[in-house]
């Protein structure tokens, strides 16, 4: 009887664990400096895409930011990419610039959250460099969780400062 009930325990014990983070500070650390290599990879603005006319975006994800993202945040970008929408709320990671398509990542982290029970951490990112009479002060939540034993990118979402306070 105390076998059985011994059993059960550990069968609970081991649901409620599994997909949880155990230990937070650890994971936050390994997520951060995961993030932290996606945001340096192309910190200085490099061209993409000579001759941006629209097409070869996607292949140009696939091939610069596939490792940093979770086969389900890429999945969401190349079906934003392919139905023509406008991308830059959730493409935050690239950019036009005339006829060219560059990558920015000038972001700096403003807040962590660590979310236990769905083993997920989000970041809220911010711009490192605005002009306020041109621009609108966006930040960016990113969601990360590990795939594959590494922590990635697994969804995002440009929100704007006005809205900023009711998501985090």
């Amino acid at each position: 009887m105390r076998r059985i009930r011994l059993l059960i325990l550990l069968a609970v014990l081991a649901t409620l664990v599994t997909g949880c983070i155990v230990n937070a500070k650890a994971a936050e650390k390994e997520s951060l400096e995961a993030l932290e290599a996606f945001l340096a990879a192309h910190e200085h603005g490099e061209v993409l895409l000579d001759n941006y006319n629209g097409q070869g975006r996607e292949e140009v994800v696939e091939e610069e930011y596939a490792e940093w993202f979770t086969k389900d945040y890429q999945a969401k970008v190349n079906e934003v990419i392919r139905s023509g929408k406008r991308t830059w709320r959730t493409i935050f990671f690239m950019q036009e610039s005339g006829s060219k398509l560059v990558a920015y990542n000038k972001y700096g982290v403003l807040y962590t959250k660590v979310d236990r029970k769905d083993g997920t951490i989000r970041y809220r990112l911010h711009p490192q460099k605005v002009n306020p009479l041109h621009e609108n002060l966006d930040f960016v939540d990113i969601e990360m969780s590990k795939e594959d034993g590494k922590w990635k990118i697994n969804d995002a979402e440009i929100v704007e400062a006005i809205y900023a306070d009711y998501f985090f």
